[in-house]
């Protein structure tokens, strides 16, 4: 199992998972939303772990969504499309 990390934040009622890219803008602006409006979440940057390690969560990741773009997020287990992600952390701050 991949280990992730952690950031903290103020809004921790829900659990926020990223699978993301190191070098992906969109992902880099969705931690940094995060952030920002203050809500804790972990994440994997999937192109920095081991190469075995990625085919597996890659292949878990396609059975959510077959065809894979970053970011991925996941709120309670639950995959949030991106079209929904801005929706989705307001969401989060309400509920705090």
């Amino acid at each position: 199992m991949v280990e992730s990390k952690t950031v903290s934040g103020k809004i921790s009622k829900h659990k926020v998972m990223l699978y993301t890219l190191s070098t992906c803008i969109w992902c880099k602006r969705l931690k940094s939303k995060l952030t920002a409006r203050d809500i804790k979440y972990s994440y994997i940057d999937i192109d920095l772990i081991p190469y075995m390690q990625k085919q597996v969560l890659k292949t878990q990741l396609k059975q959510v969504k077959p065809r894979l773009t970053f970011p991925m997020m996941f709120v309670d287990d639950e995959f949030i499309p991106n079209a929904e992600l801005d929706q989705k952390i307001e969401e989060l701050v309400r509920d705090g």
